[in-house]
């Protein structure tokens, strides 16, 4: 219903439903903030046309099941992308996932919440650019 999926939009881009709350986005600037919150609800809108029973299922598949004991048998490079304001999950699951796949770099948009590809485009294009051109040569494990 609206009430649950403005929540869930909320937890996605760091800003309370509450007009009162102290809880803000990780945004500085207010119009990014309303940027990414315009940019949500139209990915949000989109997510609803797909059929219901389909978004259940990969919901069930990518938060229910333990995935973490087949990481590390990964023979390919990783990049792992974390949003350092998710509102979705914590940093510190996110970059475990990094840290159990062999040959990964966790790379932390620190201004970025749970989207980083709406958030900050720019940055996320050309970081996936430059792993796609030469992997993780040169990469460190981390990187801010």
């Amino acid at each position: 219903d609206e009430v649950c999926c403005r929540m869930s939009l909320s937890a996605w881009v760091g800003v309370s439903p509450d007009p009162n709350s102290s809880r803000r986005s990780c945004c500085t600037d207010e119009r990014a903030a309303l940027l990414v919150l315009l940019l949500s609800l139209a990915d949000l809108q989109e997510t609803m046309r797909c059929n219901p029973s389909a978004l259940g299922q990969l919901m069930a598949d990518h938060t229910q099941l333990d995935w973490r004991p087949l990481l590390p048998l990964l023979t390919l490079p990783c990049l792992n992308c974390v949003g350092g304001c998710s509102g979705v999950f914590p940093l510190e699951g996110c970059l475990r996932v990094g840290d159990l796949a062999p040959d990964c770099c966790n790379v932390v948009f620190s201004r970025a919440n749970h989207w980083l590809y709406l958030e900050q485009p720019d940055d996320f294009n050309r970081l996936l650019l430059e792993f796609v051109e030469r992997g993780n040569a040169g990469r460190p494990n981390r990187a801010d």
